[in-house]
């Protein structure tokens, strides 16, 4: 089992590596588009927000380029998988492809988080310690999970190109304005803030405000991140397991 594991993950990063200079070059970007286009605009507007908002906005900047690093480079991967005629030849359970897929999604992620965490240190003058990233990394590991699994349950429902790209910045566009990533959430209406808090990804964008903030951890939001994430697990490994049988 674990061969095969290691097998899938070293595939992964042997197709990545074909496309090593996109990948590398969208990792340092993304945080400095984000930073630069965002985070510096609303900093004129948001000017009484303790912390100051070039602080305040790096935990949103940090959520944003993770999820949608992962999203992305998630989004093909059942194609890859099974118009593959060595990966359908290889005695592989739907298990091991599930499990190298999450490890895959992982290690992405936390690449990526670092990346932006040494890129927005050194534009926001250290605004994260290494504790601080420890914490960070492990409420925001739930949401990395979902969204890996979010983004094999799109794909494996919609098959024309131009969905995919509206589904992209449609996934951008609600993880960046929805869920107070940019804007404080205090500002949208009660009734919106009621509900959105409760979802899995902004229950992990605001437990990474706390933690930043130097403020209490909320475990109930962290353990509803955990919730959300093995149930879209159970749903893309059922997906998985079909696919395989077919």
């Amino acid at each position: 089992m674990i061969e095969n594991i290691k097998i899938l993950i070293l595939r992964e990063f042997l197709i990545l590596k074909k496309q090593s200079f996109s990948f590398f070059s969208l990792s340092f970007i993304s945080p400095c588009f984000i930073y630069i286009f965002f985070a510096v605009p609303f900093s004129k507007v948001f000017t009484e927000l303790k912390p100051i908002y070039s602080i305040w906005v790096c935990s949103g900047i940090l959520l944003v380029s993770v999820l949608f690093t992962v999203y992305l480079l998630n989004f093909n991967w059942i194609k890859k998988i099974y118009n593959s005629n060595f990966m359908n030849s290889l005695p592989i359970t739907t298990i091991e492809y599930f499990i190298s897929q999450l490890l895959f999604s992982i290690i992405i992620g936390l690449f990526q988080f670092t990346v932006s965490a040494l890129v927005l240190n050194s534009l926001s003058v250290g605004f994260i310690s290494f504790s601080q990233f420890l914490k960070c990394f492990f409420v925001l590991l739930p949401s990395i999970i979902l969204v890996s699994n979010l983004s094999l349950i799109v794909n494996s429902f919609f098959k024309k190109e131009y969905i995919f790209n509206f589904s992209n910045c449609l996934f951008f566009l609600f993880i960046s304005f929805s869920i107070g990533s940019f804007i404080p959430i205090n500002l949208y209406p009660s009734e919106y803030i009621n509900f959105v808090i409760y979802l899995p990804i902004s229950s992990s964008l605001i437990n990474i405000q706390n933690i930043i903030s130097f403020q209490t951890i909320f475990f109930n939001m962290l353990f509803i991140s955990i919730f959300y994430c093995l149930v879209f697990c159970f749903i893309s490994y059922n997906i998985i397991n079909r696919k395989v049988h077919n």
